[in-house]
């Protein structure tokens, strides 16, 4: 049976709430002051609100990767765990099988592409 119209688009909207929401979470685990700061570099420097992230994930990557370098890995990973929690996919066989912080680094393996997957595979089961 196929999807309606309205079907997808709830799925698109309660997936970038997911995202948003597991953005935030990840970023209050590094404190208020760093949440605060990311929110503020992205809003100044690139005129990108929190809400609108999910529309540029490319740019808030870029800005981790700037303002974290490798440690912005780390950081993507626990989103991504946040995640696909509240998307209701099972973090810890993906994790063993694809998100190990070495692969993810070496195999040049970007937050893009598993946001992307993530959304793709929500959005259009």
């Amino acid at each position: 049976m196929l999807d309606s119209p309205q079907d997808k688009f709830y799925r698109q909207r309660k997936f970038d709430e997911s995202l948003r929401e597991a953005i935030d979470a990840t970023l209050t685990s590094m404190g208020e002051p760093v949440k605060n700061t990311v929110y503020f570099m992205l809003e100044s420097n690139l005129n990108i609100p929190k809400n609108e992230i999910p529309n540029h994930i490319e740019d808030f990557a870029a800005l981790l990767y700037k303002t974290f370098g490798l440690g912005a890995a780390l950081f993507e990973i626990k989103c991504m765990h946040h995640l696909y929690s509240k998307i209701n996919v099972d973090f810890q066989q993906i994790t063993e099988d694809k998100l190990s912080l070495s692969k993810w680094i070496t195999e040049g393996i970007t937050f893009e592409q598993y946001v992307c997957s993530a959304r793709n595979n929500y959005c259009n089961p």
